[in-house]
């Protein structure tokens, strides 16, 4: 899958799908995988976050954080 593609899925499946890649051996971290997609690695954060999926560096992978709004 290539930068154009993957931001055609939907944030849950882009987040799905980058944790499943990052749980493989040869991406040590973000940016090794996104250079591979071929995106950039803040854009990639950025977009995801604008959806409230998080990439949390010690746990290597997008978690979704979702602040609750007081009424």
């Amino acid at each position: 899958m290539y930068g154009h593609q993957i931001y055609q899925l939907s944030a849950n499946d882009r987040a799905k799908f980058l944790n499943e890649e990052l749980k493989k051996e040869e991406y040590r971290e973000l940016k090794q995988l996104a250079n591979e997609l071929m995106v950039d690695e803040t854009d990639l954060r950025e977009d995801m976050a604008i959806t409230g999926w998080y990439y949390i560096v010690e746990l290597k992978r997008f978690m979704k954080i979702e602040a609750n709004q007081a009424s």
